[in-house]
């Protein structure tokens, strides 16, 4: 098998190889033309289209998912302070992310009047928000709107995940009432 014949089978490239020159085959989607050399942009597949005369190269690698303003996320909350919490996200748009990324709900992205962020999370619960601002590599989170907020929590004595009784949160082994910015989705959101 003559070697020009073996290389238009295509197979692993890696960012920058070359792939062919200019005349030869024109650069298409995950390649680019440098000084009338054409090299792949993508860790991928090298695929040759003899009839456009064009070299293409698909992505073997996956897509970071990454928090965008706008998406929704599932995710557990850790600190809790008296204007802030903090969120380890690790759904986006129902899809896992790992390692998880670190999200932030102030205050007045909860939705209710209160005046102590412990009076609408607490830690470990489980939320839904929306991310709404990622400037500066920061991740905002807002639970306002009744289709965000707590979709699992537990109760502060004895851990037990909390059911939801008309608008109350009630542990159902030791009694225990608690409150809770909640989604309307409280306990039947599916977590893969």
């Amino acid at each position: 098998m003559s070697r020009g014949v073996e290389r238009l089978r295509g197979g692993l490239v890696f960012p920058g190889d070359k792939l062919a020159v200019i005349e030869e085959f024109l650069d298409g989607p995950g390649a680019y033309q440098e000084d009338g050399v054409v090299r792949s942009a993508e860790l991928g597949d090298a695929q040759f289209d003899l009839e456009r005369r064009e070299v293409r190269v698909s992505k073997r690698t996956r897509t970071p998912i990454l928090p965008e303003e706008g998406l929704e996320v599932i995710g557990e909350v850790g600190s809790v302070k008296r204007r802030t919490a903090n969120v380890e996200i690790f759904y986006i748009e129902g899809v896992e992310v790992s390692p998880p990324f670190t999200g932030v709900i102030h205050i007045s992205s909860v939705g209710l009047d209160v005046k102590n962020m412990n009076l609408a999370l607490r830690s470990g619960d489980i939320v839904k928000a929306r991310v709404i601002n990622t400037k500066n590599r920061f991740t905002q989170l807002s639970i306002e709107g009744s289709r965000y907020g707590v979709i699992y929590a537990f109760c502060s004595k004895c851990g037990s995940l909390l059911e939801q009784r008309r608008m109350r949160l009630t542990c159902p082994r030791c009694g225990r009432v608690e409150r809770r910015k909640i989604a309307r989705t409280y306990g039947s959101e599916e977590l893969a």
